[in-house]
């Protein structure tokens, strides 16, 4: 008689022992995993981003959060979510109504402007959600945390 044994507790599921990143990303099928790259890399890109390990519950489990600090170092406002679920990494861009206001909408790339349209609405933000498997939805998704960064970035210094 044979025994199979699972591995129930992925670092991605595991609540009580923190991962690291790389271990995060490494059960993520390669082409996924080259459009996750370009994600972290491009957003840890813009100033003031910073990116935060942070347990999500059992929902989102181990995410990578990309938080806008001021100058002053106060924190701003979270810019996205990457949910490095192994099977269907996911990223999601909270955005408040004053920012989707600005957006142009009608100028945005469909894959983008239709997720933004159907995204929950809690807490005064909407939580637009994309699973996001070739690199060309990488620069859309891109172009919209680009204006979403200058957006908050000219907010802050409004508030100045």
């Amino acid at each position: 008689m044979t025994t199979t044994v699972y591995d129930v507790n992925s670092p991605w599921e595991d609540r009580w022992a923190k991962p690291e990143v790389e271990q995060l990303l490494g059960p993520i099928e390669e082409q996924r995993r080259k459009v996750v790259d370009i994600l972290i890399k491009q957003i840890t890109a813009y100033p003031g981003v910073h990116q935060t390990l942070i347990w999500h519950g059992t929902g989102w489990k181990w995410t990578l959060q990309f938080s806008l600090y001021a100058e002053d170092g106060k924190l701003m406002d979270t810019l996205a979510y990457l949910v490095p679920n192994p099977e269907s990494p996911v990223l999601c861009i909270p955005l408040r109504p004053a920012v989707v206001d600005k957006l142009p909408l009608k100028r945005l790339n469909r894959y983008i402007r239709d997720n933004i349209r159907v995204a929950k609405r809690a807490v005064d933000i909407y939580w637009a959600v994309w699973t996001p498997t070739a690199v060309t939805e990488t620069e859309h998704l891109m172009d919209l945390i680009k204006r979403q960064h200058k957006l908050m970035m000219a907010q802050q210094a409004e508030q100045a």
